[in-house]
């Protein structure tokens, strides 16, 4: 039995490890996370997925669009990883995220019209490079309660012949792409919602396949630690502490440390649905105020368990889930035993 600072614990009663909570990662994933100035976009799939012929990003309400920055600023960075058919090798991708005029794309065929952006993915791959644009507008209509914004990029088929007109470059076939923008979305104070809809190719055709389309979500914000107390006896001077983690209204498992009189002394674990409690005894003599507080960091994790409920677009389903990390504080509280 420990006694540091004369308390003892009795129990852990969440003993829920530290996995990763939900399921496994399910094949294509989005992952976002931000900053005051910065927002980093991470999309994934693996190698036996089809390649993506056009994902659709939904920037949720709250943030702020600045899409003033003029052709040629170098708004930030890009990289990523691509499995090269013609090579049968793995290769990285990285580069800049450039804005250019969205004069000049005006008839691509991925997203034809005029735009309010559009920034290029500059990316050098296998000594070529290859300018994938990023096509930005505001929603309108239905498409509003998706998001106030959207995100738009298309992909070259790679399993078609070589010298097929659109073919990717090496029939590249994308694993993993992230790119970070700054000073161009401004985050909201509270917790948001990113959605992305994910259109695959038909295999060996290189025409979308619209019933293949799929949703992936990140939820990213503040997170949450909530602590009370319970004497449980004043005779043996035993006092049990509990609370629950969450962040974007989802539960989270993770490790919580509980604080006495402002130094980390013991730690316990939320369970799945977000709560923890552990038991603590004042083994002195004396009759004493003793300050609790709670403090929990997590890190990002999968969440398809909880966050993919409820598809937003039936039939099209959700297939992963993920949440940004975060560090939370509770209230402290105050004991006298």
């Amino acid at each position: 039995m420990r006694s540091i600072c004369k308390l003892a614990v009795l129990a852990l009663v969440s003993t829920a490890a530290l996995a990763l909570a939900g399921n496994a990662f399910a094949t294509q994933k989005l992952e976002v996370s931000q900053t005051s100035g910065s927002v980093t976009i991470k999309l994934s799939q693996a190698q036996t997925d089809a390649q993506p012929a056009r994902i659709t990003i939904y920037v949720p309400a709250g943030y702020q669009l600045n899409t003033s920055q003029t052709a040629g600023t170098v708004i930030g960075k890009t990289s990523g990883q691509v499995f090269a058919r013609d090579l049968n090798i793995p290769l990285p991708l990285e580069g800049d995220v450039v804005v250019d005029s969205p004069s000049n794309h005006l008839a691509d065929p991925c997203s034809p019209g005029a735009h309010q952006a559009v920034w290029i993915l500059k990316l050098s791959v296998a000594g070529q490079t290859i300018q994938l644009p990023v096509y930005v507008d505001p929603t309108a209509g239905a498409e509003g309660a998706l998001g106030s914004a959207k995100l738009v990029v298309c992909l070259g088929p790679s399993d078609v012949p070589s010298g097929t007109p659109g073919r990717s470059p090496n029939g590249a076939q994308l694993l993993d792409a992230t790119f970070t923008v700054n000073g161009v979305l401004t985050p909201p104070a509270g917790a948001t919602r990113w959605m992305a809809f994910t259109t695959p190719y038909s295999a060996g055709n290189g025409r979308p396949n619209a019933a293949g389309t799929v949703e992936t979500r990140s939820f990213v914000g503040p997170g949450a630690v909530t602590l009370s107390s319970k004497i449980v006896s004043k005779k043996t001077k035993l006092v049990r502490l509990s609370g629950t983690v969450s962040q974007s209204g989802l539960d989270v498992a993770a490790k919580v440390r509980i604080f006495v009189n402002n130094k980390a002394r013991f730690s316990t674990s939320s369970k799945a649905n977000g709560e923890y409690a552990i038991s603590l005894k004042n083994t002195s003599k004396k009759v004493r105020t003793t300050v609790f507080q709670a403090r929990v960091t997590a890190a990002a994790r999968d969440i398809t368990a909880s966050g993919c409920t409820n598809p937003t677009q039936a039939p099209i389903p959700c297939v992963s889930a993920t949440a940004g990390g975060f560090s939370a504080v509770s209230r402290k509280v105050k004991v006298r035993l």
